[in-house]
């Protein structure tokens, strides 16, 4: 069994390795509900090809949550979670420290929830997606870095190779789909023939998934810095038109997506949704949502391109006042406007549209609604169609101060009543002197 102390020693911060340390210390007095306990998976993986992991992950053969709250408080952290799956959560000043209980899984039938029994360590490597993710490294002080490689993930790692450990290992679990294009662009690595010719083979079984299983592994996807990458690559594997003969990744769509990327993972998750789902009509759209089921801010976003289509022609006009773009952009979600500035061509239409990021969408009336129930306007249409009016007044610069504005609504109210008593109201964006 190789042993990779060296490693644990100086790839991680000293923190890190003194929590590891005591980690194996409580595991080594087997007072802790923990026999073993193992630092697992990517932690290891990202340690082998030179990368410091994120988040340690350790594995113990026992009672993990026992056992994290014994490490908890050696670290000087506390338990923020603890699942039903034997998993919990430390919070430390080391950063988040995730522990769980050695496992097996089962699968029913394919796609379906795995069930879970404590098991051997064995069985929980057995249990996991590729074999890069399936090693460990012994945190016991008599076992201190040495390597558990059942599936021979170390030499995966040196070929720069992804591989399931089975050959229906996309079939029990279809999120390994997208994990494993993730895993291959972020690492730069390859698929070994088999896992190539299974993922081409099992991608209908991406039908078999819940939404929110699938929407869970997009927004993974769409955290990752290289997701433009990722997206190409699933469109040519053929992962997106699975997921939904509607979803398909653009060239200028990506394009604008790294542009957006250039400002770091934080970047607004609904910037490049609107830059994934730039090209779909209406009707595609609505076949996105219904096998998505996102929350109503993807929902619009979604469905942003389709409606800025709708206005993109009228946008063309160079003599556009103020109110105008506004009236035309307001109820198009911020993302795919801004997805617009920087696809769209460089016309009257991107002038319009900066303008409005920049200036008209921040130009508010000083006048409130309060400040017109104060002026005796009844609260209902009437109080609505003022503050329209005032809004494109302030717009278009024909009012200037809260004070004219008030002056405006002195002269507009005794019309607007007249109006309303002789039932003969009339749109009244176009009526301000």
């Amino acid at each position: 069994m190789p042993k990779l102390a060296s490693l644990l020693e100086s790839k991680l911060p000293e923190e890190t390795v003194e929590m590891l340390r005591t980690a194996g210390d409580l595991a080594a007095s087997g007072d802790f509900g923990a026999g073993e306990a193992y630092l697992v998976g990517g932690s290891v993986r990202d340690l082998i090809l030179g990368r410091e992991p994120k988040d340690p992950d350790i594995v113990v053969t026992g009672n993990g949550p026992r056992f994290a709250r014994a490490l908890a408080e050696k670290v000087k952290g506390k338990v923020s979670a603890v699942s039903q799956f034997g998993t919990a959560i430390i919070d430390s000043p080391q950063g988040r420290i995730d522990v769980a209980t050695a496992r097996s899984e089962t699968y029913a039938s394919p796609a379906a929830l795995p069930e879970i029994t404590p098991s051997s360590m064995d069985d929980d490597l057995k249990r996991r997606d590729f074999s890069v993710n399936a090693m460990a490294l012994a945190l016991r002080p008599e076992s201190w870095g040495d390597l558990l490689d059942p599936y021979k993930g170390f030499s995966d790692c040196a070929r720069g190779r992804i591989r399931i450990l089975h050959d229906a290992s996309f079939q029990d679990d279809p999120t390994r789909i997208l994990r494993a294009v993730r895993y291959e662009v972020r690492l730069s690595f390859g698929f070994a023939v088999d896992t190539a010719e299974a993922l081409e083979r099992d991608l209908p079984y991406l039908d078999r998934l819940t939404s929110s299983r699938l929407l869970a592994e997009l927004r993974k996807l769409l955290a990752e810095p290289v997701r433009a990458d990722i997206l190409r690559r699933a469109e040519t594997l053929g992962i997106l038109g699975a997921i939904s003969p509607s979803l398909r990744a653009t060239e200028s769509g990506l394009k604008t997506m790294e542009q957006f990327g250039a400002s770091g993972p934080e970047t607004d998750e609904l910037l490049h949704v609107a830059s994934l789902t730039s090209s779909l009509t209406d009707e595609e759209a609505d076949a996105v949502i219904a096998r998505l089921e996102p929350d109503r801010e993807w929902q619009a976003v979604i469905r942003g391109a389709a409606a800025f289509r709708d206005v993109a022609s009228v946008l063309e006009s160079a003599d556009l006042l103020p109110s105008d773009v506004v009236d035309l952009l307001e109820k198009i979600p911020v993302q795919v406007i801004e997805f617009q500035r920087i696809a769209g061509p460089k016309t009257h239409q991107r002038d319009h549209i900066e303008a409005y990021l920049r200036r008209h969408s921040k130009i508010h009336a000083d006048v409130t609604g309060d400040d017109l129930a104060d002026q005796g306007v009844p609260r209902g249409p009437i109080m609505g169609k003022l503050l329209h009016e005032l809004k494109i007044a302030r717009l278009d610069g024909k009012v200037a101060s809260r004070h004219e504005e008030l002056e405006l609504v002195r002269r507009r109210l005794p019309m607007l009543l007249s109006r309303e008593r002789q039932g003969t109201d009339q749109p009244t964006g176009a009526a301000i002197p």
